[in-house]
């Protein structure tokens, strides 16, 4: 596909030179009187695909906020490409596209209209944009839709038009929150075939999902988190050893659990 192919970062000053892609470190934060993430700390190098898989409510979707910009951690550091995630958040918003678990778009627009008003809110060229997004939208099956008010749109169509507005300016990182919830088959399948494609050319993927196959069909490493403490990073093979994930994924998390 065309649209692999024409994936890049936006023109923007060069970032300083680091080993790690994602480099996290002792972060906590808390709301209130609760700490929803303890001393996390977790590095990713560019083009690698990792899962992070937890139980509800261990801290996941707290995590990607931060990395987001979109909350301050209480304690320690998060940085993309060496960029502050909440104090250069403008930059980092520039590098991350982000699809979220429950997307969420404005009940008087198409489909069309959110993608355009996406492209000019990261500042490029609408025509162009669109025009690079075009053999996903065929192969994703919005063609008609995009006429059509989003918020009418099913949960999976809501999924797909999350995905392509992540997608829209071209970032050379991927946050996606339970990105197949609402997914049917075929659509999974196509997720699955885009997300190693994009990562063949260099993109950064990080997922969460309760999907044990899907982190076993795609990933190459994953980390677990219970109760806001990341509890094991490492590859999959590192960290299950031949067993099936969700195997190693319950005695993990029950054991840390006593």
């Amino acid at each position: 596909m065309r649209f692999h192919n024409s994936l890049s970062v936006m023109n923007s000053p060069p970032a300083p030179a680091i080993e790690s892609f994602i480099q996290i470190n002792s972060v906590s934060k808390q709301f209130g009187s609760k700490l929803a993430l303890r001393e996390v700390t977790w590095s990713l190098p560019r083009g690698q695909i990792s899962g992070l898989l937890g139980p509800n409510g261990a801290g996941k979707t707290t995590l990607f906020r931060l990395l987001m910009g979109i909350l301050k951690a209480t304690r320690g550091s998060l940085q993309i490409d060496g960029y502050d995630c909440f104090e250069d958040r403008v930059r980092v918003k520039q590098l991350v596209g982000f699809l979220p678990d429950e997307p969420v778009f404005y009940s008087y627009l198409s489909g069309q209209e959110i993608l355009e008003l996406s492209a000019g809110m990261h500042g490029l060229d609408v025509t162009t944009a669109l025009l690079n997004l075009k053999p996903l939208i065929t192969l994703l099956g919005m063609v008609e839709a995009m006429s059509a008010y989003a918020d009418d749109y099913s949960r999976g169509m809501k999924k797909k038009l999350g995905l392509l507005l992540a997608l829209i300016h071209q970032p050379p990182l991927l946050i996606l929150d339970e990105p197949t919830n609402g997914l049917d088959v075929e659509s999974t399948r196509m997720f699955f075939d885009l997300m190693r494609k994009l990562a063949e050319g260099g993109t950064t993927i990080v997922f969460s999902t309760h999907f044990m196959d899907q982190v076993e069909r795609l990933c190459s490493h994953i980390a677990i988190i219970r109760e806001g403490t990341l509890i094991r990073t490492g590859s999959l093979e590192e960290i299950c050893g031949g067993r099936p994930l969700e195997e190693v994924f319950v005695e993990i998390t029950h054991a840390t659990a006593r």
